[in-house]
């Protein structure tokens, strides 16, 4: 894995520019400027640009091998993750930096998300079980035995951790493509490449605030234990 990202960094400047969608909207900041924001910060530091350049060449390498459906559904969170740096950064009201230089901020937020995606497992082993990410955040599924699954799963709002969820359950099922937890809460469907979670109720539940939910496709990033 480490001989691919180093030759894959090799070929970072052939690739062309990734378009950004507008940032979200947010209270005292001009979002088209924080998003032009974040795109000069990292234009400007050598090493943000090829972290940068290096997240578009692995979601192109996953393309293939996670399907189409799969695919778009990891580009359209990777968007949603690239619009939310800019909350790495602080505004004053009118919309000006508060730091000349947010580089660091960016740095961590750009080597983690990379490293979220060389972790990405294309072609996972059949079933449920397993570490599972998102841009909203993990699902991991153990088996205790043949029959029964512990499910722990932690999310939150990407753009200004508005809600959290934390959820902690157990299931029972003699499928190892699906699970509903036996609080009639949360359905977890491993759909070949990635995992599909539901949440069953309507109404709010306790272990999300703010009506968040952390409903939505994950991918897999290893074995839960």
């Amino acid at each position: 894995m480490i001989a691919r990202l180093v030759f894959a960094l090799s070929l970072i400047a052939t690739l062309p520019a990734v378009a950004q969608e507008p940032c979200p909207t947010r209270r005292h900041v001009d979002c088209a400027g924080a998003a032009r924001a974040v795109d000069a910060a990292i234009a400007a530091d050598p090493w943000l640009s090829i972290l940068d350049r290096a997240r578009a060449m692995r979601l192109e390498e996953l393309r293939t091998p996670l399907g189409p459906e799969a695919a778009a559904e990891l580009t359209r969170q990777d968007a949603a993750w690239r619009r939310s740096l800019s909350r790495n950064l602080f505004f004053h009201p009118d919309g000006s930096l508060d730091e000349p230089d947010p580089r660091a901020a960016l740095r961590g937020s750009l080597e983690y998300w990379l490293m979220r995606l060389i972790q990405i497992d294309p072609l996972p082993a059949p079933g449920i079980t397993g570490r599972w990410m998102s841009a909203k955040g993990e699902v991991v599924i153990r088996r205790r035995d043949r029959d029964h699954f512990d499910v722990d799963i932690n999310a939150a709002d990407i753009n200004d951790t508005a809600w959290t969820c934390e959820y902690e359950g157990q299931g029972r099922s003699d499928r190892i493509e699906w699970l509903e937890t036996d609080d009639g809460a949360m359905e977890l469907r491993w759909l070949g490449t990635a995992l599909q979670v539901s949440m069953l109720p309507v109404a709010p539940v306790p272990f999300c605030g703010a009506a968040g939910s952390p409903a939505g496709t994950y991918f897999r990033i290893g074995d839960a234990d």
